[in-house]
C-alpha cells in the first residue's frame, strides 16, 4: 500500500510532485523529475525519457506520483509503432487504458496505449466543428478514432446554457480506417455522440475501395504525408467539384510554396482547375517544420 505524504494542495503540480518524491525517497531524489507532462481526464502521461536513469520505479512510487498530481492513472510516452501507428504509450499505474476526452462538445473515446491522440490538432478540430457542412457528403480517408470524422458530424461546442453551436453537421460521412483498435473506438464515439446513423465506417485499406464520384468534400488527415490518397480523393469528388483538405508537413516560411506545389500535382491528375482557398497552420511538428492543412477548391474543366 502506498505511503501518503503531506503535500499542500495549493502548490504547483511540479512542486507537489517534487515534494512527494523527495519525502518518499528519504530526502534524496534518485533522478531528475520531468518539468512537463500531459494531463487529461484522470490520466497523466510523461515524456518517453522520464523516470528512467537512476530511478528504481515500483508500484508505490507510481501511486505517490498519481496522488501528487491528482490522477488515477500514469503513463509514459513511447515510440509510435507499426503500420497502424499505434501510440506506444506504456500504462505504469492504473486499471485500464480506456479514456474519454471531451472537446468542442464531442466525446472521443479510445485506448491511449493503442491509439494516438494529438492535442495540438485541437484548433483544426474546432475549425471543422464550427463550420457549416449542412447537406454535404464527406469522405474521410484516414479517420483514426474520429479526430475529424466526429467534428464533421457535429454542430460545434454548445454555449454555457446549451445554445446551439455555429457549426452544422454533414448529411453523411464515409470514414475509412484500417486499424482495428481505432475502428472500435470510432464506432463507440459515433454511438456516444448520437451520430452513428450518419456515418458509414469502411474497414481496411482505403486503396482497396472504389468510391463513386459523389462527395462534396474529402479530408486527407494523414501525417507525415497523405500523398497516397490524392488520386483517390480527387476522383471521389462529385461532378460539380468540391473541396479537398490536405494535411502535410511544410518547412517554416514555405507553407505557401508547399500548397502551390500540391495544386500543381493535383492538376496533373486530370482535367481539373484547383485553387488554394486557405492554408491553415495547425502546429509545429518538428523544429522548423509545421503541420499545415491546405483547403483546395477543385473544379472540373
Amino acid at each position: 500500500m502506498a505511503r501518503r505524504v503531506g503535500v499542500a494542495p495549493n502548490t504547483s503540480p511540479h512542486l507537489r510532485l517534487e515534494k512527494a518524491l523527495t519525502e518518499w525517497s528519504g530526502g534524496v531524489l534518485n533522478g531528475t523529475i520531468p518539468t512537463k507532462w500531459e494531463k487529461f481526464a484522470d490520466v497523466v502521461i510523461f515524456p518517453e525519457n522520464s523516470f528512467r536513469n537512476g530511478w528504481e520505479c515500483d508500484d508505490e512510487m507510481w501511486a505517490i506520483i498519481a496522488d501528487a498530481l491528482k490522477v488515477k492513472r500514469v503513463g509514459r510516452m513511447g515510440e509510435v509503432q507499426g503500420k497502424f501507428r499505434e501510440s506506444g504509450v506504456e500504462l505504469l499505474f492504473g486499471e485500464d487504458d480506456w479514456v474519454v476526452r471531451r472537446e468542442h462538445g464531442i466525446n472521443f473515446g479510445y485506448n491511449f496505449t493503442q491509439c494516438m491522440w494529438s492535442a495540438g490538432n485541437v484548433t483544426e478540430r474546432g475549425r471543422i466543428a464550427n463550420s457549416n457542412h449542412e447537406g454535404e457528403r464527406i469522405l474521410d480517408l484516414y479517420a483514426g478514432i474520429g479526430y475529424y470524422t466526429l467534428p464533421y458530424l457535429s454542430e460545434g461546442a454548445r454555449g454555457a446554457n446549451g445554445e446551439r453551436g455555429m457549426g452544422r453537421g454533414a448529411a453523411h460521412v464515409v470514414a475509412c480506417e484500417w486499424n482495428p483498435n481505432a475502428i472500435r473506438a470510432l464506432k463507440w464515439s459515433l454511438e456516444k455522440n448520437g451520430v452513428a446513423e450518419r456515418c458509414t465506417v469502411l474497414e481496411g485499406d482505403n486503396r482497396m475501395h472504389r468510391f463513386e464520384p459523389e462527395f462534396d468534400r474529402v479530408n486527407l488527415g494523414l501525417l507525415p504525408s497523405s500523398e497516397d490518397g490524392l488520386s483517390i480523393a480527387i476522383q471521389a469528388l462529385n461532378q460539380k467539384g468540391g473541396m479537398l483538405h490536405v494535411h502535410g508537413l511544410a518547412n517554416a516560411g514555405e507553407e505557401q510554396r508547399w500548397a502551390e506545389s500540391l495544386v500543381e500535382g493535383l492538376e496533373g491528375m486530370g482535367p481539373f482547375n484547383c485553387q488554394i482557398e486557405h492554408v491553415e497552420k495547425v502546429k509545429w511538428y518538428a523544429p522548423r517544420q509545421r503541420h499545415i492543412v491546405v483547403d483546395v477548391r477543385v473544379l472540373p474543366v
